[in-house]
Order: structure tokens, then C-alpha cells, then sequence
């Protein structure tokens, strides 16, 4: 059996993901990145406006807040670089891909960020929260935990970078 490279991983575990918000993968061949969008969407229950970046006010009864997450390749481009336009940016080792145990860790992490962020933004929309703004929070020390929690026979193993 073929070893399964990170498209191949990605795929399997959004299909594994408890999750009622849109996902989408970019692979970006050019800068060896990969970038995994997600939406959050919430039904106001009240009619409340709620203002969104943009200054716009959205009245419908649904609210969605988009974010995404950098998979790069450390070797060819500094993604911290880009980090204030993502949710996180995390490296990987080039040609020989995402280590397995960090892949384990960010799907195990990720689950309890998108239940929490649905939770806190259906608070947030529905004017039960005391928040002024929504953001979703990546917390990396609860993220290193997560991962330093995955099976350390992952360690040993990667996700290659796919090939074209």
C-alpha cells in the first residue's frame, strides 16, 4: 500500500470531521503551500444586526465568519511571514511533507476549535456573549499539547508532499 501524502491525509480527515461549516483545501504548487479554508455558520435566533469587517451590516437570520490556516514548506518560504492573514501557519519539512504526529495533533486540536468557535459565534450573534468583536483564538501551547498527546509512534512517520 502506497503511503498517503498530505492531500490524501487532509482529505480523509475532513471527511472525518464533526464539522456543519464549509472546508476547502488550496494547494498552491508554486510556493509549496497549503492552505485549509473553513467557514463558520450560525442562525441568529433574534433580529439583531450584526456589522461585519467590512463596516456592512448583515440582517439575514444567517452569519458566517471565514478563516483559514497555512500548511507551508519551511524550506521554501517563511510563512510566519504571512501569519497575520491566517488562523495559524504551520511548517512542514519539504518534500518529505507533515510529520504525522503534528497532523494527528492539529485535526485532534482543530475539531475542538471549530466545536468552541460555533458555540462562541452562535453566543456572539445571538447578543449572549459580552464580546464587542468575533475572532476565533488559536491557542499553540494548547495546540503543542495536543500534538505532544498524539500517539508517539506518529513521531517516526510523515505525510509526504504531493507530487503533481
Amino acid at each position: 500500500m502506497a503511503e498517503m501524502d498530505m492531500l490524501a491525509f487532509f482529505d480523509a480527515e475532513l471527511d472525518d470531521l464533526q464539522f456543519s461549516g464549509d472546508m476547502n483545501i488550496n494547494w498552491d504548487k508554486q510556493a509549496r503551500a497549503i492552505e485549509l479554508e473553513f467557514t463558520l455558520n450560525v442562525t441568529k435566533e433574534q433580529a439583531i444586526a450584526v456589522e461585519d469587517q467590512n463596516g456592512e451590516l448583515n440582517e439575514s437570520d444567517e452569519i458566517s465568519y471565514e478563516d483559514a490556516i497555512l500548511f507551508f514548506d519551511e524550506s521554501k518560504m517563511d510563512g510566519f511571514e504571512y501569519a497575520d492573514n491566517y488562523l495559524a501557519v504551520i511548517p512542514f519539512a519539504g518534500r518529505k511533507g507533515l510529520n504525522a504526529q503534528v497532523g494527528r495533533g492539529f485535526f485532534n486540536y482543530l475539531q475542538d476549535l471549530l466545536d468552541e468557535g460555533e458555540d462562541q459565534l452562535a453566543a456572539f450573534v445571538n447578543d449572549e456573549s459580552d464580546e464587542e468583536t468575533f475572532i476565533l483564538n488559536w491557542d499553540d501551547t494548547v495546540f503543542q499539547a495536543t500534538v505532544a498527546q498524539a500517539d508517539d509512534q506518529l513521531a517516526k512517520k510523515y505525510y509526504a508532499y504531493p507530487k503533481y
